[in-house]
């Protein structure tokens, strides 16, 4: 209450405590949504942002070192000892 009186200057009274008191936990309130939800979901966006471009970036890098004409490209070869499907014919 003391503390109060110095730091205004002039005598408390119960409306100036009140107020005190009310801003008081309207600013803690104010610090736990900040630190407890907008810091963290600012953090999730960034990485998430972050990881889509790097998806991207690689994506480009992958579609650059490709043949662009995929008409001329031929078929796989069979590897010795490959097990190949047949049907009976009877």
């Amino acid at each position: 209450m003391f503390l109060l009186t110095r730091l205004t200057g002039r005598f408390c009274n119960f409306a100036a405590m009140l107020r005190f008191i009310v801003y008081t936990l309207g600013i803690i309130l104010l610090y736990r949504f900040i630190v407890n939800f907008l810091w963290p979901l600012l953090r999730v966006t960034r990485t998430a942002s972050q990881r889509i471009r790097q998806m991207q970036q690689q994506m480009n890098d992958m579609q650059q070192g490709q043949p662009q004409n995929n008409a001329q490209t031929s078929p796989p070869r069979m590897k010795e000892g490959d097990y190949i499907e047949y049907e009976e014919i009877k």
